[in-house]
């Protein structure tokens, strides 16, 4: 505060023990006790304000260097027990944000296996496909090629998924029912390039395959 207040140089602070030390050799050379009793007064005032000066240059000077005591900030000291005591809840907090993301995962590529096994069992059968003219060929075509993505596709998905270690067996089971929901897909759309067959066999592997998706993820819903 008091460095604020003032602005103290080193020649000044000089004179003032130079005007401390002339009053010292005044006050010897007095004569009367009087008058040595005035000036050792004048004196000791002097040099009290030679040496709060001083001590003000110095604290001045020690600021400017960065000369500080070294004080535990509790504050730091705190954040560090904080950030050591995260860093050790760490691994358990990402395990369960893991294991919460997977299980959400899981239950919405069920819900779209079963989906579009769903669609390829409903899909007609060859013969009324051919019966019904070359728009109505031209649409379920489109839709077979659309069930033959969609079904890759959730292949694709399940196939990049990371299982946590207690759902490693669940886990073998859907990507079993997304590999059969992936031969549907294939099979039904395949039909529209095999002009010969007239039975419409991949369709009906298409549905064998869909069947054989959507009970495995019976099997796994039921476990849970």
């Amino acid at each position: 505060m008091a460095n604020n207040l003032f602005s103290i140089d080193l020649v000044q602070v000089a004179i003032l023990w130079s005007i401390a030390a002339l009053s010292i050799i005044c006050s010897i050379n007095s004569r009367g006790f009087f008058r040595q009793l005035v000036s050792w007064l004048i004196v000791i005032a002097v040099i009290i304000v030679a040496a709060f000066f001083s001590y003000l240059k110095f604290e001045s000077i020690r600021q400017e260097i960065g000369f500080r005591e070294f004080v535990p900030d509790s504050t730091v000291a705190n954040h560090d027990s904080t950030a050591t005591a995260n860093q050790d809840s760490t691994p358990s907090t990402l395990d369960e944000f893991a294991s919460a993301n997977y299980l959400s995962a899981e239950k919405q590529l069920m819900e779209n296996v079963v989906a579009i096994s769903d669609s390829i069992l409903s899909f007609p059968k060859w013969q009324e496909i051919n019966s019904q003219g070359i728009e109505k060929r031209e649409y379920y075509e489109s839709k077979a090629l659309f069930l033959r993505n969609s079904s890759m596709n959730f292949y694709r998905q399940i196939r990049k998924l990371s299982p946590p270690g207690e759902k490693k067996q669940s886990y073998d089971l859907l990507l079993a029912a997304a590999d059969n929901l992936r031969l549907a897909g294939y099979e039904v759309h395949r039909q529209f390039g095999l002009e010969a067959d007239s039975l419409g066999e991949s369709v009906s592997k298409a549905r064998e395959s869909a069947n054989l998706a959507k009970l495995v993820i019976s099997t796994i819903t039921n476990k849970e």
